[in-house]
């Protein structure tokens, strides 16, 4: 549905409030993205009353049943000239739609979905059906046969005349039908089902003519108030207090075990033999498709914007055949689908049915789901609710779409017509589902939902779910102010950042740590410039370490009661760490390096407190930003907070006690333990050599450099924002010390195949676009080739990953010096570094001639389980579905059933990076091991491996961060995987002098026991050669 036209849940048409409704808001407050809507086969031809109904009980939309708007000619009529008086009348009856002059438009086009049906004349007496759906013939699965008929060679001239007018008469019924819903501005309309058999022209044509017999031997078509008789709630004796979710009896667990779903028989007849084969592959599904190509590229859907939501109900044959139909529709974004739950889902076959929705969830563009009332239990109280198994298909279908996906109620309810007042009552509000409607909210609410979907990380995030965004030119572009200040809100990464510094700063002063009290550098010593001392009192520095401000925390375990304290004098030594911090934006890193020096001092002030001289730090903070406004920012925060001033305001509360500094001690400094100084820079810092105080600081011999560079420059694949070229530049301009380090220390670009229509379609969107903006209307259009060889950053929603991510590449910083030997035969071809001082930087000289190009040929091979687990492929993996899918039970199933294996469609690849921001040398494991325990599914990030990590790779998955989104690479046609093929992907990173880009392609390919090797089953091309299409501007 298009946004322009999405279903409100604010429309209505009645406002009135009922008991039943207030109730019900008011234990649903909390549920912020749940629309619900009702189909009432009772009201279908009267919008007006089912509104008003819906409205009453808390329902935000309808479906409504498209009229008949062409008149039957009396030459198609078989019967005499009185019974076609009455056909005609009781045709009138339903295709007169009062409704239309008793609602306002806005009703119509906010809360009102539109729904093909049998017109009386195209229903047939006779037909089997299963379900309360098509026993009213509400699916409009006549009128499809009539529409995807075939005929065969050998049909006669006269059996192919009738068909064809038969399929030409249908045809201006739907496209009357169709019409309509554009002129009433309903935003969707739902359609049948893909068929899945053949219909023959001549069946057709036999059962038409076999029509009035049948219907005489019947007794005349069913009643639309008939029905499953499992929906019936006529037995509910307890009131309305009474807890309407109580859990179900044992029996009725029992209950829901009894046997796999029922096979449709939509297209079987009384005289018709049950055994046909059903093949999702059929004529008729291409002429279906057909129709729907033809729709989706009509006025209908191009300039009204009416959404087509075909039904799918949950069998793997309707999952596969909806799938190859939106294939055959070119992936549409006009073409949906509302997933039908009516039949039970058996416990032996559940995994294969959670594995196929992963795969569908992404593949599908799925709108809507229904819940067909006949599928509802009966708890112990008499009130309806779900089995275990359609529990969990509700919580992955709402955990995954659920801020997006429409819910709908449909179905009949057994003898409505002939209840008494008090038993509609206890079915349920005015629409006699309400009780429906409420379990469902229930289920809905569940802290398991509510913590995905209604968290303030999911509110920020809600404009941006399957919305392209070109990725940044980081050298070019500067960021806004709201959006600088929407990312600092991140809970998690500027946390991970604080404790990475820390991490560094612990370890650069280790010796200290251990009781050593050797000075200078060394294994056991500390790596920090020596400052000087200073004297000061206990008391000032409890006070320094009670102090919240900056997060030096009480020391419970302090039992210090030395002699004249509080104003016992002591003298601390003072170390003097030089951290850089380049892209500082408005100062989040700043103030995270200013709380990482505050709590290590403090710690130190601990660790040292029994020995005469203690130990502390004082930062020199220098904040590089490019962003003129943000220097701005930086330079008012610098004026205004002590913190970022050496927090000299400490000493005004003690001038009574103020203790000299100048009793006989040459080496003492005038800094306050535990604070830092800031300094503010405006410069790009690829040219640090050119501003003046950087200049000073790299040329001055007693200058030693920076000890840690903190940056976060990373991108949504890493690398992708030229994070490696920007740090290689600091280092080149020799502002970094021997041994300094990088926050992060690392970086790996992940990548894994991804099947999301809706992503392939926003895609092709943005070809229609103007190429550059501030030409306005003058400017050409992007284009199909530049739309689809562009990588863009997008909260993956409606998508799903197929395979587990694998590395591509890593980038470590800094580079490390080169060693004597190598830097002694650089010399000798370099004639500029002959003659080199004692200043000379070595690690400058190691970051001159990197080359940051890389590359990566991955193979995916076939995973049973299709890796359900991850999920969207932005989140953390699920461990429950993911073990649930694989289990011995599922293997099982799977192997004993041969269609339980889908064909799978991915529509490009799913980029994401693991960062090492800081890993201690004492660390328990090795980065490297880091990363193999990550893709096993386990959490790196614990204080136990003295290590920092920020991930949005879905195995290692930093819960709770927000600031970025995985970097789609799409591809220009889906390639569609068979059972047990693999997936090739070869990326590249490159550049030149001014630019870099990537370039991409995939094959499927399977192996094969012959003399080929493997079978190539199909192959995309090589996407943005020479970065023709997109690139990022050094």
């Amino acid at each position: 549905m298009s946004e322009s036209n999405t279903i409100s849940a604010g429309g209505g048409g009645n406002s009135t409030n009922s008991p039943n409704q207030k109730q019900q808001q008011s234990n649903n407050t909390n549920i912020t993205s749940f629309i619900s809507g009702i189909s009432h086969p009772e009201h279908l031809y009267d919008a007006a009353a089912s509104l008003q109904h819906a409205r009453q009980d808390g329902f935000d939309y309808v479906v409504t049943a498209l009229p008949d708007t062409v008149l039957q000619p009396q030459s198609l009529s078989s019967t005499t000239n009185t019974s076609s008086t009455t056909a005609r009348k009781s045709n009138s009856k339903i295709t007169t739609r009062t409704d239309v002059t008793r609602l306002e438009s806005k009703w119509w086009s906010t809360s009102i979905v539109g729904m093909v049906v049998d017109p009386p004349r195209f229903c047939k007496a006779g037909r089997k059906h299963h379900g309360s759906a098509a026993a009213a013939g509400l699916e409009g699965e006549n009128l499809l046969e009539a529409l995807t008929c075939t005929t065969s060679s050998t049909n006669s001239s006269s059996s192919s005349s009738a068909v064809a007018i038969r399929k030409e008469e249908a045809n201006k019924v739907f496209w009357g039908m169709m019409e309509w819903a554009s002129h009433m501005n309903i935003p969707a309309v739902i359609l049948p089902s893909v068929p899945l058999m053949e219909h023959v022209g001549d069946e057709l044509a036999s059962t038409r003519s076999s029509s009035s017999a049948t219907k005489k031997k019947r007794g005349g078509s069913s009643s639309i108030s008939s029905g499953s008789k499992q929906g019936e709630l006529i037995s509910i004796n307890s009131s309305e207090e009474e807890d309407i979710f109580a859990t179900r009896s044992d029996d009725d667990n029992n209950n829901d075990h009894g046997g796999h779903q029922k096979k449709r028989g939509r297209t079987t007849h009384d005289d018709e033999p049950i055994n046909k084969k059903i093949s999702i592959n059929n004529p008729s599904a291409k002429e279906y498709a057909r129709l729907l190509t033809q729709l989706a590229t009509s006025s209908i859907c191009t300039t009204s914007h009416v959404q087509l939501w075909i039904r799918v109900p949950l069998t793997l044959p309707d999952l596969q055949a909806f799938q190859l139909l939106l294939a055959r529709c070119d992936h549409s974004s006009s073409v949906g689908c509302i997933l039908v739950i009516n039949t039970k889902i058996a416990d032996e076959i559940k995994p294969s049915i959670l594995q196929a929705l992963h795969i569908f969830l992404g593949a599908a563009n799925v709108k809507a789901i229904s819940w067909d009332i006949s599928i509802f239990l009966k708890n112990k109280r008499g009130y309806p609710t779900l089995s275990k198994n359609h529990q969990c298909i509700f919580n992955l279908l709402l955990g995954r779409l659920g801020r997006t996906l429409r819910t709908l109620i449909e179905g009949s309810l057994h003898s409505l017509s002939t209840l008494d007042n008090t038993t509609a009552i206890q079915l349920g509000g005015a629409t006699h589902r309400l009780n429906h409607l409420k379990y469902l909210r229930h289920l809905r609410s569940r802290p398991a939902l509510t913590s995905k979907l209604d968290g303030e990380e999911a509110i920020l995030e809600t404009p941006y779910l399957d919305n392209l965004q070109s990725p940044l030119q980081p050298l070019g572009d500067h960021l806004e102010y709201q959006t600088y200040e929407t990312f600092e809100k991140d809970p998690v990464k500027y946390r991970r950042y604080g404790e990475a510094i820390e991490l560094a700063l612990e370890d650069g002063m280790y010796g200290m740590f251990e009781g050593e009290e050797e000075e200078g550098e060394g294994e056991h010593g500390n790596k920090f410039e020596y400052l000087g001392s200073k004297r000061t009192t206990l008391g000032q520095l409890r006070r320094l370490n009670d102090d919240e401000e900056y997060g030096y925390g009480n020391d419970e375990d302090d039992d210090e009661e030395e002699e004249g304290y509080p104003h016992t004098v002591v003298k601390v030594d003072i170390y003097q760490v030089t951290i850089l911090v380049v892209g500082a934006g408005r100062g989040p890193l700043v103030m995270e390096a200013i709380g990482a020096v505050s709590r290590v001092s403090a710690k130190l002030l601990r660790a040292t407190r029994r020995n005469r001289r203690r130990k502390a730090l004082h930062a020199k903070l220098i904040a590089i930003e490019k962003n003129p406004s943000a220097v701005l920012y930086l330079q008012s925060l610098k004026a205004n907070d002590p913190s970022w001033n050496g927090g000299h305001d400490y000493d005004d509360g003690y001038n009574k006690h103020k203790v000299s500094n100048s009793e006989g001690d040459k080496n003492v400094v005038d800094v306050v333990p535990g604070t830092s100084n800031v300094t503010v820079i405006g410069c790009d810092m690829r040219e640090a050599k050119s501003h003046p105080m950087l200049q000073d600081m790299i040329s001055n011999p007693k200058s030693k450099g920076a000890d840690i560079v903190v940056s976060e420059l990373l991108g949504s694949f890493g690398d992708n924002e030229l994070s490696p070229e920007c740090l290689d530049g600091v280092q080149q301009c020799g502002i970094l010390k021997e041994g300094c380090v990088s926050v992060p220390q690392s970086y790996t670009a992940f990548i894994a195949p991804v099947s999301s229509a809706r992503l392939h379609s926003e895609a092709k969107t943005q070809s229609h676009l103007p190429l550059n903006t501030n030409e306005g209307p003058a400017s050409p259009h992007v284009g199909m080739q530049r739309a689809l060889e562009t990588p863009y950053v997008v909260r993956s929603h409606a998508a799903s990953q197929t395979h587990d991510e694998q590395p591509c590449w890593t980038f470590a910083h800094p580079h490390p010096s080169i060693r004597k030997e190598e830097e002694e035969e650089v010399e000798a071809m370099d004639t500029t570094t002959s003659d080199k001082d004692d200043n000379y930087n070595h690690s400058a000289k190691a970051a001159e001639c990197v080359n940051n190009d890389r590359h990566a040929h991955l193979s995916f091979q076939c995973d049973p389980t299709h890796a359900a687990g991850s999920g969207c492929g932005y989140g953390a993996v699920d461990l429950e579905l993911a073990s649930m899918v694989s289990s011995p039970s599922a293997a099982a199933a799977a192997a004993a059933d041969n269609n339980t294996d889908t064909t799978v469609t991915i529509h490009g690849f799913m980029g994401s990076f693991h960062s090492v921001l800081y890993e201690s040398p004492r660390a328990k494991s090795s980065s490297s091991r880091i990363v193999d325990k990550m893709r096993n599914g386990y959490d790196s990030a614990g204080e136990e491996e003295r290590s920092s990590v920020i991930s949005i790779a879905p195995h290692s998955f930093s819960v709770g961060m927000f600031s970025w989104f995985p970097l789609y690479f799409p591809l220009k046609e889906p390639l569609r995987i068979p059972p047990g093929a693999t997936v090739n992907c070869s990326i590249w990173r490159r550049s030149d002098d001014k630019r870099v880009w990537y370039e991409w392609c995939a094959e499927v390919v399977q192996e094969d026991h012959g003399e080929v090797g493997e079978v190539v089953w199909g192959t995309s091309s090589i996407h943005n050669p020479g970065g023709r299409s997109y690139h990022v501007n050094k």
